[in-house]
């Protein structure tokens, strides 16, 4: 850490917290609940508004840190990375008491994501009078590599179809995971992690790794759940982390009628049955929303505690994706 600077240790897991924290391995602690600034959170936002998602995401942010948030999900591939500089510069929160994600496109090599990095450090607005600051938790997208086009415009004829990516090899994952190694013992990212790989694609990077995989963000939800995935980063010590806790690709289940019972039950609502589900399951969860009353519902989960029957009937809603992740 260069002088200067404040400490990363920070404050967002004290007792007080409205929501406590996960211990990733190595010791980091992070806040459970995370607010993201993926566009699609925002249903107001056509796919390559930018405009829009900006500014949703300054506002959602705002509000997050206003009600109590201490974690923020952004990503490179979000385009949003400056909102979330406006917005905790316009709260008035100390950096370190704010736990910040953001991750870099895809395994784009050891000098592309060392650049990456540098540009995210300037977009948050990390870079300041006595040098670098630092980001909380960094991220290897995706285990792909991206079409150049693709970069631009998602909405391009090229990029409809499978031409607009290809899996990384194995060769291509590792040397990209050592720039995250190296910002990691620099202390420009304190604590590093993957999203949407699978376990054979996990296993590559871990095969040669100096410093562990800490972190693995995938969709995980009532109707998409990868059991396999869930044992193999609790034996490895990887925190699992849900994208679109509330519903994705399986659909949501916020009106169904066995989630809607177990809410009545606890006098909560169906998303924070949902939310809290994951959480009792061990995984850290990533909410996105530009409503005052849904952040604020997505951060009270702590008040209740879901019996083993309602999780196993929750479990239950979808079948494992285990064959997906081989």
């Amino acid at each position: 850490m260069v002088a200067g600077f404040p400490s990363s240790d920070g404050k967002v897991c004290e007792p007080e917290d409205k929501v406590p924290c996960f211990r990733l391995a190595g010791g980091s602690m992070m806040p459970q609940v995370a607010m993201g600034t993926w566009e699609g959170s925002y249903g107001d936002c056509a796919a390559d508004d930018w405009t829009c998602a900006k500014q949703h995401a300054v506002w959602s942010i705002e509000e997050w840190l206003h009600i109590g948030g201490t974690h923020i999900d952004g990503a490179n591939d979000y385009k949003t990375q400056t909102s979330i500089a406006e917005a905790l510069q316009a709260s008035g929160v100390k950096r370190e008491n704010v736990f910040i994600t953001t991750k870099c496109p895809g395994a784009i090599g050891y000098e592309a994501t060392m650049q990456c990095a540098d540009d995210a450090m300037q977009m948050l607005n990390q870079f300041g009078t006595h040098g670098a600051a630092y980001i909380d938790l960094l991220l290897l997208h995706f285990p792909i590599i991206l079409a150049p086009e693709c970069r631009f415009n998602k909405l391009a004829p090229a990029c409809q179809g499978p031409g607009r990516e290809r899996t990384a090899t194995k060769e291509e994952l590792q040397d990209s995971w050592k720039a995250y190694e190296d910002l990691k013992k620099m202390g420009i990212a304190k604590a590093i992690g993957v999203s949407d790989f699978n376990t054979t694609q996990l296993e590559q990077i871990m095969e040669n790794a100096r410093e562990p995989v800490q972190l693995h963000q995938v969709e995980w939800n009532p109707k998409v759940h990868d059991e396999g995935m869930l044992k193999f980063c609790k034996d490895k010590k990887i925190q699992l982390q849900a994208w679109s806790p509330l519903g994705g690709s399986g659909g949501s289940v916020l009106s169904d009628p066995k989630v809607e019972k177990i809410a009545k039950a606890h006098n909560v609502s169906t998303a924070q049955v949902t939310l809290k589900w994951a959480l009792q399951r061990d995984v850290a969860v990533v909410v996105g929303t530009a409503n005052a009353d849904h952040a604020k519902s997505d951060m009270d989960l702590f008040n209740f505690k879901l019996t083993d029957a309602e999780v196993s009937t929750i479990n239950a809603m979808g079948l494992s994706s285990e064959s997906i992740h081989v």
